[in-house]
């Protein structure tokens, strides 16, 4: 698909990236001579090689980092035989992470580089007690915490090593694993009062503790859903006042908790590991829940129980774009003259909505929403263009709020965003805005 000449060549964490079809990119290079190709391949063998040499020293940073992480937390689980072994683990690898966001980009070490090599460690620090009846304890404990806490596949493969220590002779008896996170109730969720923000929280049992209320705390707003907080709670109405206070007292007023109704939806908004996909900016806090977060995630959507049906999806991007413009045209003309690229405007207002695709959510309007789609718009068209698609948004936040039928003062707070005000709780960097901040509305 090639890229309309009405969008800037440029992406970032802010916006969306065009790739042109495959046939495009093959069709260009079967018109380079053959010194072209020779060069061209040359260039790509170079950026595999790079790559992979960034990837082998990420590998060898994240291992040194478990090492000693794993290595201090046995040594912290000898003197303090009644720690909550996962809630010390969650913490240290917060701060370890943290830190290792301010590394150079070569050498930055992600989640997902240390979720193996923890596992590494971890089997490693059991092997080392060998021939010793006794010294296995902390170790071990460590190790099943690391298996607790980290989401498919890292799991899977602790529990494999669990598996084979038990089956080596080494002059132990090691139990069997613990049986890991369970959900032991029914899980509830809310939506704030814009609909895009929500609490989901579930009863959960974890070795060494008793049932706590994990809370995921979401927010639908951005480029693709964000867990921008969570963490475990005594009960669930502790979670619900946090997440409440956290939303504001306007977006959050008068929401309680419920069974959860639509568990489509609630797997859709829970977090999963992206990868080098992820859009980073992470606090130390949310770093220390960001694997146990995936990981109770996976346990809950096993809980929530199956419906036969699913509930209405909502609108997607391409029948939202007809209905607005339909919605525009069937106006009184004498109120607004309206663009005679109108559909294309539509398309291009639509597409630029949602990006998530979670059609559910789609039709939901908040002022940082709003905010954020100005940024958007603004970094990935061309000025022109998106003057024209900025000038049009009071009048989607009109039709949205018509289509979900959300309350005329909630909508009216959003109006003044369409005019490029920059929120007060966005902050941005070089990359894009952090859609990671928990927003006040």
């Amino acid at each position: 698909m090639p890229v309309s000449r009405k969008r800037k060549k440029k992406s970032g964490r802010s916006g969306r990236s065009r790739v042109p079809a495959r046939a495009n990119v093959l069709g260009f290079r079967g018109d380079l001579g053959e010194q072209d190709r020779r060069e061209l391949a040359e260039a790509w063998r170079g950026m595999a090689a790079y790559r992979d040499q960034v990837g082998a020293r990420r590998a060898s940073l994240a291992a040194a980092a478990a090492t000693d992480l794993v290595s201090g937390l046995v040594a912290a689980v000898v003197n303090q035989p009644d720690l909550i072994v996962e809630d010390a683990l969650c913490l240290r690898l917060g701060t370890l992470l943290g830190e290792a966001q301010r590394a150079s980009v070569d050498d930055r070490v992600g989640p997902y580089d240390l979720a193996e090599a923890l596992v590494v460690a971890a089997v490693a620090e059991v092997d080392a007690t060998t021939g010793q009846a006794d010294a296995w304890h902390a170790p071990w404990r460590v190790l099943t915490a690391v298996a607790a806490i980290l989401p498919y596949p890292d799991s899977a493969a602790a529990l494999d090593a669990i598996a084979r220590l038990r089956d080596t002779e080494g002059g132990r008896v090691l139990p069997a694993a613990p049986p890991g996170p369970a959900v032991t109730g029914p899980v509830l969720w809310t939506r704030d009062r814009y609909g895009s923000r929500f609490a989901v929280v579930a009863p959960v049992t974890t070795a060494g503790a008793p049932v706590r209320w994990y809370l995921w705390d979401i927010d639908a707003c951005g480029h693709q859903v964000f867990t921008v907080h969570s963490g475990f709670y005594p009960t669930p109405d502790a979670a619900l006042t946090e997440w409440q206070a956290a939303v504001g007292q306007v977006a959050a007023a008068g929401t309680a908790l419920a069974p959860v109704d639509d568990p489509w939806l609630v797997a859709e908004l829970l977090p999963v590991e992206l990868g080098f996909m992820r859009s980073g900016g992470e606090s130390v806090e949310q770093f220390a829940e960001y694997h146990r977060g995936m990981r109770l995630g996976e346990v809950v959507k096993q809980a929530l129980p199956d419906r036969e049906t699913q509930p209405d999806r909502g609108v997607d991007a391409a029948t939202a774009a007809v209905e607005f413009a339909a919605w525009l045209r069937a106006r009184d003309a004498s109120q607004q003259e309206l663009p005679k690229d109108v559909d294309e405007l539509a398309t291009e207002l639509a597409d630029s909505w949602c990006i998530s695709n979670i059609h559910a959510v789609f039709a939901t309007c908040s002022p940082h929403r709003v905010a954020l789609c100005v940024l958007h718009v603004r970094g990935y068209y061309l000025d022109d263009f998106a003057d024209h698609l900025v000038a049009l948004l009071p009048e989607w936040i009109r039709w949205l709020a018509a289509h979900s039928a959300t309350p005329a003062e909630l909508a009216d707070r959003c109006l003044p965003y369409t005019k490029g005000q920059p929120h007060p709780q966005i902050t941005m960097d070089n990359i894009g805005p952090d859609y990671l901040a928990r927003v006040i509305e």
